[in-house]
């Protein structure tokens, strides 16, 4: 989980608790990482001040707690302490440290075998004790279940409300994972989690929502009409997923049920004994359709005794104005435009889905209007959230003639053979170039948003360490690429155009979401989802002046290459990231950059191949040394020698890089360099090591020249921190068998998580120094 920075506004001390950083924000408050009496971390849910003047939201408060306090610790975080009575209301769980499911499938890839038996084990652990206690959690997504040290932890009863209560129509929950009574707004009960579970599994187990994504309407129709995708799963556990996310909530298993199945090995055959789904006793019969079987009976009794160590993040509360991240940043973006009656596909006349529930004297159009209802008052939640998620056009960007775009027939698409055809003739010239935000003046300002890991830094050394903590703060204060990482991007995005936009500067994204890129192959489902999501992007951006590094390693990690999963295509993968870009550059003023690695892995000639098959020729140009630390000098003499090969053989359709041939320097790509972290350049071992991992945590490092347009070379339009300096490559084992890294004597943190005494090496190591 992010752990954010303190803002103006935050407390400092809440009770007896020190408040460290953010961790999340909902409808109904802020989550803290604290610091008990007793040194130890917790998570402090503080709610909003406006709502701790409502004499009614405290007795719901008050109730929410008292709920908590009887969830038994089963995957769960339990309950330290709480105050509903003083002026500030808050309630504290146990903290763990740990990325959510999303964050590890969205990094790593869908999860598999025991893995994935154990998470849907451990959820369903976790929804016995809630549902135990009488509660309801009706927000179960991926992100709401952190993968700790000791096992997933279920998180997140900030809109659980009693299941014996009286629970009000009001849509809560996030649309990918919702069940169809949230959606259709009737009564929810234990049974919708169970449809959550079933969810956030086929998620973990395919990498995509088993509902698709687009706009918030078609993906609350699907859920209403359409079976699920099941993508990764097969066997018993399909079963019981598919069961799981029956329509009709009787037809659903219990939690109970759930751990029951899971508990045992069930032969997976061609179908199951009457009475039972994947082993689940009165279950629904098999598939998402819901046909009803035995009845699915109540929530389970009360859970035993607490079962090893627990606690997580009390992650976000949430309401129905809570970050429901579907129309402020799924993917697709806003609402389609489509007609009422045709929208995800549905019909206005017709019965209800089979084995659906239709509230009693409610029509097929009754029903509709419902949804429809439900879906507007989603949208109208997360716009209102704040006034800088608005998107700049409400639509996918409008289709426009590109020049430079070829046709099936045309230069760099594939061809029958399997192969990307080699163009011959001169590049066709960029209309778009001109409008470059990297080439419109000498020395461009970049749009310069605090680095919060660093700045956060600054604050946690301020008092003992303020040598150090000034030194985090310069560091902080250099302009990053802005990563865009998750399906919520929507305030990220809106916040740098704004900012950017006011102080006449160009802000730069970094996009790492493509499926598959890590080696895996991808279905064609998860790629037209990931596409979707870069139309959203697109169409927020519009016409602000913008750079986007598109996708670090595609070009290098592409399934079907050496080294890689065998299965898949490059040339598939060229196809993707063109139609990703070509999204992208019709913004006029969007600058587009695609992968070209670093100099030696894995050759010029093999470079300039995939990025002729990826594009090149249709943006702006290409990037370099993010993941490496290669001196500028020597990645501007690698970028040139690239640039100068895919000249050539975009002139002159050959298959190698000559040194004989003439070069159109006007044809010649441009390129861009991450300078975040070469202030020192590359490292050399002086002890031999199996496998050095000389780009893994190389010590002695520092960060480089800062964020410029002015690089005095022609070709080179910016050098940029694309890479953050602070952030750990991975665990360095340089061919050992143990965790530590024999260099550095330590466990180092996991790929991507910041590292503090890393930042502070490079940092104090930075050249030109730090100002």
């Amino acid at each position: 989980m992010t752990l954010e920075a303190l803002r103006d506004g935050d407390p400092r001390q809440v009770g007896p608790y020190a408040l460290l950083g953010r961790l999340g924000e909902g409808g109904m408050g802020v989550v803290y990482l604290g610091q008990g009496p007793d040194g130890g971390r917790v998570a402090v849910k503080v709610i909003h001040a406006g709502m701790g003047t409502d004499a009614g939201f405290r007795r719901r408060f008050a109730r929410e707690v008292a709920a908590a306090k009887r969830v038994a610790r089963f995957c769960t975080a339990p309950v330290l302490d709480a105050d509903v009575e003083g002026d500030v209301a808050y309630l504290v769980t146990e903290y763990v440290a740990g990325p959510s499911l999303g964050e590890v499938v969205r990094d790593s890839g869908p999860l598999k075998g025991s893995a994935l038996d154990g998470l849907a084990a451990s959820m369903a652990m976790a929804l016995r004790a809630i549902h135990g206690a009488g509660v309801v959690h009706r927000d179960l997504k991926p992100s709401n279940v952190l993968l700790s040290q000791v096992g997933p932890k279920v998180i997140d009863f900030g809109i659980a409300q009693l299941a014996d209560a009286e629970i009000s129509s009001a849509i809560v929950g996030t649309p990918s994972y919702m069940s169809p009574e949230q959606v259709s707004g009737s009564a929810v009960g234990p049974a919708s989690d169970i449809f959550s579970w079933g969810g956030t599994v086929a998620f973990a187990a395919g990498g995509v929502a088993p509902f698709g994504s687009g706009s918030v309407p078609t993906i609350l129709l699907r859920i209403i009409n359409e079976p699920p995708e099941l993508r990764g799963l097969s066997g018993p556990l399909r079963d019981l997923v598919g069961a799981a996310l029956a329509k009709n909530p009787a037809a659903r298993p219990t939690a109970q049920d759930l751990m029951d199945s899971l508990s045992v090995s069930v032969p997976s055959a061609g179908g199951t004994a009457a009475g039972t789904v994947g082993g689940v006793p009165g279950g629904a019969a098999a598939g998402p359709s819901g046909s009803a079987a035995g009845p699915s009976g109540s929530a389970a009794g009360p859970s035993g005794s607490a079962a090893g160590p627990s606690g997580s993040a009390a992650g976000p509360s949430g309401s129905a104005a809570g970050p429901l991240g579907s129309a402020a940043g799924l993917p697709g973006g806003a609402p389609e435009g489509g007609t009422p009656d045709t929208v995800g596909g549905a019909s206005e006349a017709g019965a209800a889905p089979a084995g659906s529930t239709r509230p009693s004297g409610e029509g097929a159009a009754g029903m509709r209007r419902r949804l429809l209802a439900a879906a507007a008052a989603i949208v109208v939640a997360v716009a209102g959230a704040s006034a800088a998620l608005i998107w700049r056009g409400q639509t996918s960007p409008a289709t426009v003639t590109d020049p430079a775009a070829k046709d099936d027939t045309g230069t760099g698409r594939s061809t029958g053979s399997g192969q990307p055809s080699q163009p011959t003739g001169t590049r066709t010239a960029q209309p778009a170039a001109s409008r470059n935000p990297l080439r419109a003046q000498d020395n461009v300002r970049f749009y310069a948003r605090t680095e919060p890991a660093a700045a956060r830094q600054a604050e946690l050394w301020a008092e003992d360490r303020p040598q150090d903590a000034e030194l985090m703060r310069r560091l902080a204060a250099v302009p990053h690429a802005i990563r865009l990482a998750e399906p919520e991007v929507r305030e990220k995005i809106g916040d740098a155009i704004a900012g950017a936009e006011q102080e006449g500067s160009v802000p730069v994204f970094l996009i790492g979401y493509m499926p598959g890129s890590d080696c895996r192959p991808v279905a064609a489902s998860g790629m037209d989802a990931y596409q979707e999501w870069i139309k959203g992007i697109a169409g927020q951006i519009g016409a602000a002046k913008a750079v986007i590094i598109l996708e670090p390693g595609s070009l290098v990690k592409i399934s079907g290459t050496e080294d890689c999963d065998p299965q898949g295509s490059p040339v598939q993968r060229y196809e993707d990231l063109r139609k990703a870009a070509h999204t992208l550059k019709t913004n006029p003023g969007t600058a587009v950059y695609l992968d070209g690695s670093q100099d030696l892995y894995p050759g010029t000639e093999i470079m300039a191949e995939r990025l002729i098959g990826a594009g090149i020729d249709e943006v702006d140009g290409f990037f370099l040394n993010t993941a490496a630390h290669q001196d500028t000098d020597r990645s501007v003499r690698y970028g040139k020698a690239l640039s100068a090969c895919i000249s050539v053989r975009l002139a002159t359709g050959r298959k190698d890089c000559p040194a004989d041939v003439t070069v159109n320097r006007a044809t010649m790509p441009h390129f861009v360099i991450d300078t975040a972290r070469n202030g020192q350049g590359s490292w050399t071992p002086t002890k031999r090591y199996t496998d050095p991992q000389v780009w893994c945590n190389p010590p002695d490092r520092g960060v480089g020249e800062r964020p410029t347009t002015d690089t005095g070379e022609e070709l080179v339009d910016a050098y940029l921190w694309i890479t953050k300096a602070g952030t750990s490559s991975g665990r360095c084992r340089r061919g050992t068998d143990g965790e530590k890294d024999p260099l550095r004597g330590v466990v180092s943190p996991e790929a991507g998580e910041w590292w503090g005494d890393l930042a502070l090496e490079r940092a104090k190591l930075a050249n030109p120094p730090l100002r």
